[in-house]
């Protein structure tokens, strides 16, 4: 055997990887086409990459015909029963469908970098997002950050700040950012961000460069998004809503939320689901009395992050519906939770919505100690899902609102973040 042909057997199927690989990332042929089923069983995948990646949501939101509603939240949106939103819009034949964007740790931040890959599909659109009390500890709940980033993510919000400069937002979010490890460590990217963070715009040299990693990067997600298979829509959406009466009726829905959720919590008085309570409550219930009655949500750098979101809004004109949920307020009794604490942090979070005109508030925050209301310690479901929907189908089945959004940069501010709320000091904020 010749040297040629051995050298080619060694070193042929290494050249013929590469080639393929080019021709996968560089040529200019979609990878962005997905079936209608594929972005229905999307809707309720709860996946990681979903939110890491452009290529699906993009598809989704810009889809003609289904109408889908993005949902953004954490690990409330995957707390599926029958009168989950997603349920409910099957059943119902809603003109919306929801898409859940979110999981355990996606919080503001990590939903500010998420919306940078799809301001296009953003604007004008309506959009729901549940806000979590509990994410705003005095740190933030960071230890999603990790999980949900993704370079493509970096490199969209940077290419639609372009040659502008860049906002007080930008700034604020580009120094958060430079502190997490997996931006900081990467030279290119923490050069890039301490020049927004300085106020200084990107060149068109930065620029060209962004736009030839985009690429590479935007080709990626959508070969692995491929590889992301979900079943629930067939396996959990579907045959919760052939349990549901044919005609929509409150009241018909509400006995039967009422008498799951009493047959779901029937080995605990916390009116938590039994596999939680089980699995999750049971081994640790003695350790967790009182374990929550220094807990504090009502001093945090997680409201500069909402405003980040709340700057994105505005910016894109969307129609937004927030909610705000409740405790399971026999839980809360056990473990100390202070109410009063958690409703001070309410009305912080909702003055600082309202008096940017973000009016549209669905506030569960006194609800939680109704029967069957909460699925478990922190999440609604059943009942509570039916009382959402009260607030969610008006919303969501009328037509797109223009919005008046007054956008004030003082939320951002560590005078903000550190305020302890009352009625005198949060009217005089401004």
């Amino acid at each position: 055997m010749s040297n040629k042909k051995k050298l080619w057997q060694i070193f042929g199927p290494v050249l013929v990887a590469f080639a393929l690989l080019a021709l996968i990332f560089l040529l200019p042929f979609s990878l962005t086409h997905y079936s209608q089923k594929s972005l229905q069983e999307s809707s309720v995948s709860f996946s990681t990459q979903l939110v890491k990646g452009e290529a699906v949501k993009n598809a989704a939101f810009a889809d003609k015909k289904v109408n889908y509603v993005p949902f953004f939240g954490s690990s409330e949106l995957s707390r599926i029963d029958s009168l989950h939103p997603s349920v409910l819009a099957e059943k119902y034949h809603r003109n919306y469908q929801p898409f859940m964007l979110g999981k355990a740790g996606s919080d503001s931040l990590v939903h500010f970098l998420n919306m940078q890959e799809m301001q296009g599909t953003l604007k004008t659109k309506k959009a729901v997002y549940v806000v979590s009390p509990q994410w705003f500890t005095k740190t933030g709940s960071d230890a999603g950050f990790d999980l949900f980033y993704s370079p493509l993510q970096l490199v969209d919000w940077l290419l639609n700040i372009g040659t502008n400069k860049p906002t007080t937002t930008d700034q604020f979010v580009a120094s958060q950012v430079l502190e997490r490890s997996v931006v900081k460590n990467n030279a290119y990217y923490n050069r890039l961000l301490k020049q927004i963070e300085n106020g200084d715009s990107l060149s068109e040299a930065s620029l060209s460069t962004l736009r030839f990693k985009h690429r590479i990067l935007s080709r990626q997600d959508a070969l692995f998004s491929r590889l992301e298979k979900s079943s629930n829509y067939k396996n959990r959406v579907l045959p919760a809503a052939k349990s549901l009466p044919q005609i929509y009726s409150k009241n018909a829905l509400d006995r039967l939320g009422y008498e799951e959720g009493k047959k779901g919590t029937s080995n605990n008085a916390f009116h938590i689901k039994n596999s939680f309570y089980t699995t999750r409550v049971m081994p640790e219930k003695n350790s967790l009395k009182n374990s929550q009655k220094n807990y504090n949500y009502e001093q945090s750098v997680e409201y500069a992050y909402f405003q980040s979101v709340l700057d994105n809004f505005a910016k894109n004109h969307t129609d937004v519906m927030f909610v705000i949920t409740p405790v399971n307020q026999r839980w809360a009794k056990y473990t100390g939770l202070n109410n009063e604490m958690y409703q001070a942090s309410v009305a912080k979070i909702k003055y600082q919505l309202q008096s940017q005109g973000f009016n549209n508030i669905a506030d569960l925050s006194q609800d939680g100690g109704e029967d069957y209301f909460m699925q478990d310690t922190i999440h609604v479901g059943w009942r509570g899902w039916l009382a959402l929907d009260q607030y969610l189908n008006p919303f969501l089945s009328s037509g797109t609102t223009k919005t008046d959004y007054t956008i004030n940069n003082r939320f951002l501010s560590k005078d903000w973040q550190n305020l302890k709320p009352s009625a005198q000091n949060l009217s005089d904020f401004k």
